[in-house]
């Protein structure tokens, strides 16, 4: 079972929080969906903003742009019979999000399966991703986002937009 951790941060506007949140959440369930599916061109289209910015860890650069984010997850897929995303905590605040993940795939030709834990730190515009980071940490990506890496009693009371253990595997 995955770990979750203690409430960290609250956001500024609630109801666009929880909005922003619902559209990450999106953005992983599709993608869970593609190598079973295909698809993928649908998939940049309809969930990345056509100024669109990802940058993987495991990349020395930054993706930009539907064409070259669809290469690279045509390319990424290829290495993999099953992969998918599993959210294990949902931080939002106004337009940045952080999404705890665990990635998890089977090789399409050792089988060998992996699991990785990842923090995914989202911009949204016009309701679609433009930027994605990766982080190793989730200390890195909350402070790339922006937010307190600690709670206050008010940040507590204004609430928080949060998924605990969110498998959409």
């Amino acid at each position: 079972m995955s770990s979750v951790w203690p409430v960290q941060v609250a956001p500024l506007y609630p109801s666009i929080a929880r909005e922003n949140a619902a559209i990450v959440r999106s953005v992983y369930a599709a993608f869970n969906g593609l190598t079973q599916s295909g698809g993928i061109n649908s998939y940049v289209e309809t969930h990345f903003h056509s100024d669109c910015e990802y940058r993987p860890v495991e990349e020395v650069g930054t993706i930009r742009g539907h064409r070259a984010l669809t290469s690279w997850v045509e390319r990424w897929l290829e290495a993999w019979e099953e992969a998918w995303d599993e959210i294990i905590e949902v931080i939002a605040s106004g337009r940045m999000i952080v999404a705890a993940i665990r990635v998890h795939g089977r090789g399409r030709k050792s089988r060998m399966e992996i699991s990785q834990r990842l923090f995914d730190v989202h911009e949204l515009r016009d309701g679609k991703v433009v930027r994605i980071r990766e982080y190793l940490t989730r200390e890195q990506a909350l402070e790339a986002a922006g937010l307190p890496l600690r709670t206050t009693p008010e940040l507590a009371r204004q609430g928080l937009e949060r998924s605990r253990a969110f498998a959409l595997a």
